[in-house]
């Protein structure tokens, strides 16, 4: 099978003034062709632009409306113009068509380079996101195309708070949220880690870790929680919003993972998937913040590989910090692990032993 690349230049206009830069799209094409040039496993596809039709199944008309005359109320960090609208359009309707070829059958795995609108809600822009490529797409293969079970997961140091609100309610989307922990990071402690609202309640499953965290907490938290959950749910298909910035020299994160630990996660999901719905995932492969754009185009190539099973060299861009440790964090993620399985355990089969 095949992994179609989501990609256009003109998402370089996706460039929001600050660390969020136009570059990073072709910063990343240029390690990819460097490493993968006429790979017969990967092809390059142009996305279209996401229609007001695409955006209305996730998102309201009169927000829709508002954002076209780019009335901001999130200037500082998602800063509205008509390049920038535009270019939102764009990675919404890659999102929307990164689900298409995979449900198609023609790939198993596709990836949307930049995308990843984790904090964006139904009626707000937020957090660097404007329109839900994540929500565009699972919603489009829902009401579109039959599917009925979806899992998102969200392995950004992030909490998916955007993401959650649009999907709270509908126990079609499980969603996995594993982020650092919000008292200390963005969205802020305000986000307290809801199991979901209403017929919802029990698949949204969020996962906050301290500072620091490393590759074999992460890998802890996927063996005890992410696939118990994913073999009972039985998803028809995985959207896995990533990137680089749970990596250890990200500027605007404070978590302790490696490229090798990415890839992992990757590689583990990569099998899961085979296991659970035909190796079927898109890949949102959009976060990751460093001056030099050294780290974000190695992280987002990690993923890449370990999804697809095609192995390269990962070297680390940056030196490993003294402080840290690719166990770091081990001890006290198990103990939020036993907590939130006992959390879990009066909705999921596989964690009643728990209560």
């Amino acid at each position: 099978m095949k992994t179609a690349i989501l990609y256009s230049e003109k998402m370089k206009d996706y460039d929001l003034g600050h660390v969020l830069k136009g570059d990073r799209y072709e910063n990343f094409l240029q390690l990819f062709r460097e490493r993968f040039l006429n790979h017969s496993r990967f092809e390059m596809v142009e996305p279209s632009y996401a229609t007001n039709q695409d955006l209305e199944m996730v998102h309201t008309p009169k927000y829709i409306q508002r954002v076209e005359k780019h009335q901001s109320r999130d200037p500082h960090d998602t800063p509205l113009s008509p390049s920038v609208v535009q270019a939102a359009k764009l990675l919404a309707g890659a999102g929307k068509l990164g689900g298409e070829l995979v449900q198609s059958g023609k790939f198993d795995k596709s990836l949307v380079i930049g995308g990843g609108v984790q904090h964006a809600g139904r009626n707000y822009e937020k957090g660097f996101g404007i329109f839900s490529d994540v929500g565009i797409c699972a919603e489009n293969l829902i009401q579109n195309y039959g599917l009925k079970k979806i899992l998102i997961l969200d392995t950004d140091a992030h909490a998916g708070d955007g993401i959650y609100g649009i999907f709270s309610k509908d126990p079609r989307v499980l969603f996995i949220s594993i982020h650092q922990d919000t008292r200390t990071l963005y969205p802020g402690p305000s986000y307290k880690n809801p199991l979901g609202e209403g017929k919802g309640t029990g698949y949204s499953v969020n996962i906050p870790l301290l500072p620091g965290t490393s590759d074999q907490a992460y890998e802890h938290v996927l063996d005890e929680i992410v696939f118990p959950l994913t073999e009972e749910f039985e998803p028809e298909i995985i959207l896995m919003v990533d990137g680089s910035d749970p990596h250890f020299s990200d500027q605007i994160t404070q978590m302790g993972m490696t490229l090798e630990g990415i890839h992992l996660i990757a590689k583990k999901i990569r099998k899961i998937a085979k296991k659970v719905c035909l190796g079927k995932v898109v890949d949102f492969a959009g976060s990751g913040y460093d001056a030099k754009g050294l780290l974000y185009p190695r992280g987002w190539l990690a993923s890449l590989c370990g999804l697809s099973g095609i192995e390269t060299s990962l070297q680390e861009p940056y030196t490993f910090p003294p402080n840290l440790s690719t166990n770091r964090g081990l001890p006290e993620t198990k103990t939020i692990v036993k907590t939130i399985q006992k959390k879990l355990s009066g909705y999921w089969k596989c964690f009643s032993s728990y209560r």
